[in-house]
């Protein structure tokens, strides 16, 4: 097999030539998850894009406006009939008895008629039938302005009345048509602006509260609402103009201070945000809102302490605040309280479902306890939610599938990383798991399969290092394939690059001596396992290789003490280096023995 590729030194040295100015990623220690498998006998690295404890990001730290819609998000008084009552116009009146000139003049009578009946029966509350009215009023006349202004009037009822508490779009359609009706029907317009920005309509609720106050100047209290509305669209000079405005007219409501609050703290002039917020309870103190942005802004000057007791009043005040318990999770998880983080973002999760980074922050929560099945899943949700475009998403889950030996789907899930990456870390992942899968199929004796999954490893380790020449990890891993392929002196090649890199690396000494071993060094890969038993006293893969290869080598009273510390570390694996010892296990005994010990020991 050697003899049909060019040798492996050859390559290294036309590696580093040509990848001198290749782009790569520096891997830090804590970035690598290492393992060494006593029953299959396999080593191998996991490399993390970023860092596997990189902080996640909050979700007031983002560019929009978190308000909590509904109960404890605003205590401004809606929009509702009695501000109609406020600016009722005078009630038409019948004009002058003159002379009859026929059918014209008889419809404009009837006509100044009906509107004087349909404005007493606005006055009763009657709003149904005065829209009717109304309508019949102008029919007799088209141009009767005070039927045209009573319809309108009485369609802003009517539509106030239909939006309901909430503020639903029934009453859309009636205010529309009001607002069509009297260009100048600032309540019409207003309503449709609270209606809008409610939902999800903020732009085309903002035009409408700019059509209100074009229409009425002196509408001074939309001054506070079309801020937040601005501000929730990121317009941070438009939020602080009306907020100047408010403060101006006098307005001293919980949401003017609320907003005042806000548009400091999208400034960043965190001290004064924070004294705003304050504010903002005392006068109302079940403002949720403001409550999570007391919050938010302690994690900005840097108490977490303080930052998470007043994310803990904001759910207590308000337990369906999703981005509260969103956030709290983030303060958790950056903390590295991951049984609280979990907590948290299930609830957060539980009440906005569709949150696809809140599902892949819970996935992170997982994989950092090793809760790998629960994990997984939750990385599919976040994808099925939008996130397809991230390969850091992809390399955890391609990680956590591994875990759970699930390496067909792991190594599918890394090649994507791999396709949006494309870094050497990205590569070496991929060989990882391929690797993995070839060692899993050598215990299950389907030699066919590890051999193909050894090759496609080996394949991708080998452009891993084209693309970056210093990668220890990939160098690592590709010295373990080798190995599993029975190309030894390859191993050695590359394991003695990985140990230039990261000297007194045991993870590579170990799998250096198995590499002499196999190439027939018995000396050198005594060696090898001496130095990684000396730097790190219970390693147990090291012990039973250096015990075994003294006793292939002829050193029976060095394999014998070697025993003897594996014993007090690991007595079922010593009682198995005994049997060799013995000569109860011949031949293939070390490969038996191996399948018979299925300890995986985490390094």
């Amino acid at each position: 097999m050697r003899g049909k590729r060019t040798t492996i030194g050859s390559t290294l040295s036309a590696i580093l030539i040509f990848s001198m100015f290749a782009p790569f990623m520096r891997v830090s220690a804590q970035d690598i998850v290492a393992s060494e498998d006593i029953g299959g006998g396999r080593s191998s690295v996991f490399v993390f894009r970023e860092s596997r404890k990189k902080p996640q990001v909050k979700a007031a730290a983002g560019a929009g406006m978190v308000v909590r819609s509904g109960r404890g998000g605003g205590s401004r008084k809606p929009i509702d009939s009695s501000y109609i009552a406020k600016r009722k116009r005078p009630a038409a009146k019948p004009g002058p008895a003159g002379p009859r000139r026929g059918p014209v003049n008889a419809n404009l009578k009837l006509s100044e008629t009906l509107t004087a009946k349909a404005d007493s029966l606005m006055t009763a509350g009657q709003t149904d039938e005065a829209i009717a009215t109304y309508r019949d009023g102008l029919k007799k006349n088209p141009k009767n302005t005070a039927a045209s202004n009573g319809l309108s009037d009485a369609l802003t009822a009517k539509g106030i009345e239909a939006s309901g508490p909430n503020n639903t779009e029934a009453g859309v359609a009636y205010l529309e048509e009001a607002g069509k009706l009297d260009p100048k029907n600032d309540l019409a317009f207003a309503k449709l602006g609270e209606i809008f920005v409610g939902g999800s309509q903020t732009e085309r609720g903002i035009s409408n509260y700019e059509k209100a106050l074009a229409a009425n100047p002196g509408f001074t209290e939309l001054y506070v609402p079309l801020g937040l509305a601005y501000l929730k669209t990121g317009n941070i000079a438009k939020a602080q103009e009306y907020s100047a405005k408010a403060d101006a007219a006098g307005a001293a409501t919980a949401d003017a201070t609320y907003l005042r609050g806000m548009v400091l703290y999208k400034q960043n002039k965190n001290d004064e945000a924070l004294a705003a917020f304050q504010k903002t309870l005392t006068i109302d103190p079940n403002y949720s809102s403001a409550q999570y942005y007391v919050a938010a802004t302690y994690d900005r000057l840097n108490q977490s302490d303080q930052s998470i007791a007043m994310y803990k009043k904001t759910v207590e005040k308000d337990p369906e605040f999703a981005p509260a318990w969103y956030d709290m999770g983030v303060a958790y998880y950056n903390a590295g309280d991951y049984d609280k983080a979990a907590d948290a973002y299930q609830h957060s999760t539980q009440l906005d479902p569709n949150n696809a980074q809140g599902h892949a922050n819970l996935a992170s929560t997982y994989r950092q306890q090793e809760h790998f099945d629960q994990a997984n899943a939750e990385y599919k949700q976040a994808e099925s939610l939008g996130i397809k475009n991230d390969p850091n998403l992809y390399n955890e889950w391609g990680y956590c599938l591994g875990k759970t030996n699930e390496w067909d789907k792991s190594s599918a899930r890394l090649i994507t990383a791999r396709e949006l990456g494309n870094t050497a870390v990205d590569d070496s992942n991929v060989g990882w798991a391929y690797y993995n899968a070839g060692a899993d199929a050598k215990t299950k004796n389907d030699d066919e399969a590890a051999k193909a999954n050894y090759e496609l490893s080996k394949a991708f380790l080998q452009k891993a290092v084209e693309k970056d020449p210093k990668l220890d990890a990939a160098y690592m891993n590709l010295g373990s394939t080798y190995n599993g392929l029975g190309e030894y002196q390859d191993a050695v090649n590359v394991l003695n690059v990985a140990l230039g890199l990261r000297p007194d690396w045991v993870l590579a000494l170990n799998q250096l001596g198995v590499g002499y071993r196999g190439a027939g060094d018995l000396a050198a890969a005594i060696t090898q396992f001496t130095r990684a038993t000396t730097v790190d006293s219970v390693n147990v893969f090291g012990l039973f290789n250096l015990g075994s290869t003294q006793y292939a080598a002829g050193d029976k009273n060095g394999a014998k003490k070697t025993q003897a510390r594996l014993n007090k570390i690991n007595p079922a694996l010593g009682s198995q280096l005994g049997n060799i010892l013995a000569g109860k296990v011949i031949d293939k005994g070390v490969q038996e023995i191996k399948k018979k010990v299925p300890i995986r020991i985490p390094y």
